[in-house]
């Protein structure tokens, strides 16, 4: 079974308005993330290859 996830490293790095911001953009990418478009895609994909297992790892890093 596939699997989404999303790590985030030196948010705490972020002035107020920047993390509100960000938080923002990761709920964004999160929604996209949760479709059932989304997850039929992978599903489908991975009954195509028997033992096929995608995972998908969103990484957000802030470099300040």
């Amino acid at each position: 079974m596939s699997s989404i996830s999303i790590e985030t490293n030196n948010e705490s790095r972020l002035r107020v308005e920047e993390y509100v911001r960000y938080i923002r953009i990761k709920d964004q990418v999160q929604q996209v993330l949760d479709t059932e478009e989304t997850r039929g895609m992978l599903r489908d994909a991975e009954e195509s290859i028997n033992g096929l297992t995608i995972d998908i790892v969103i990484k957000f890093s802030v470099n300040k």
